[in-house]
């Protein structure tokens, strides 16, 4: 049975690393229908970005849940259970750490503009220390400067780079507001998962604020200091794969006070 997550905030951070330790620490795994707790929300999160869940993430394994793990296990060539034994977590796990954001080509030009819709209301914003980490959310707006963890986590990011003898990468401050509002959703909405309620798939995020890409790529973590969730995500395959890809020249990081471990962080990558 998987060992429960810990509930110190200190140490629980929710990345993929988490399950990888516990299904490396457990010989006997498995959970399915009715089960409950962290170890479902976060099943559920990963295959909602697989786009295998189409239900709520609310930790309680239903028959949507089950639903998707079927799905799963059957484009993997599983057996097709509905439950999430070693085999299926083990293909969940490579499935989301390999996870690369669909790459679009440019929209063909119309004859005339049309006109861009208002955005939907957003939340009041949760105050947040200073003015420089406020997220402005309306596309084409000034953007505020970094806060000094954002640019210890990108000076972070790029010393790793350099020990892989990498390039380092190019703090933009269209990138960086969108990654600000990005922990600022999941904070505000009490959600982990790269598919926002507010504004769709990093992608969608991306093409919404006219920010252009060739490629582009996304890290989320939830933790209470910078250094620790830079080290968990540089532990995790999938996130560590971002963070060195010689794919992206350009990076924005966005931390915001907020959610069940302190901080949300989110690491947003681009080739321009």
């Amino acid at each position: 049975m998987l060992h429960h997550l810990r509930k110190r905030k200190t140490s629980f951070v929710l990345t993929i690393c988490l399950l990888i330790a516990l299904l490396t620490a457990a010989t006997a795994y498995g959970f399915g229908r009715g089960a409950q707790g962290p170890d479902v929300y976060a099943v559920q999160g990963m295959l909602k970005s697989l786009g295998y869940f189409q239900g709520n993430i609310t930790g309680t394994y239903g028959s949507e849940t089950e639903k998707g793990v079927k799905l799963f296990q059957k484009a993997y060539g599983l057996p097709v259970t509905g439950a999430v034994d070693n085999r299926t977590l083990q293909s969940i796990l490579w499935a989301y750490g390999n996870l690369k954001i669909p790459q679009k080509p440019a929209p063909t030009p119309a004859p005339e503009k049309a006109p861009t819709p208002a955005p939907a209301p957003e939340p009041a914003p949760v105050p947040n220390p200073g003015p420089e980490t406020a997220p402005n959310n309306e596309p084409g707006s000034q953007v505020p400067e970094p806060s000094a963890e954002e640019k210890q986590m990108a000076d972070l990011i790029n010393r790793a780079r350099a020990e892989a003898g990498l390039p380092a990468l190019t703090v933009d401050p269209q990138l960086a507001n969108t990654a600000r509002l990005k922990s600022q959703d999941m904070a505000d909405k009490n959600y982990f998962s790269h598919q926002s309620p507010t504004y769709g798939a990093p992608y969608d995020m991306l093409k919404r604020f006219g920010i252009s890409y060739k490629t582009a790529g996304e890290n989320i973590a939830c933790n209470q200091t910078v250094e620790v969730a830079h080290q968990e995500l540089m532990n995790s395959q999938g996130h560590r794969v971002n963070i060195l890809s010689k794919d992206f020249t350009h990076i924005g990081v966005g931390i915001v006070s907020g959610g069940s471990c302190g901080k949300m962080f989110t690491q947003q990558f681009i080739k321009k």
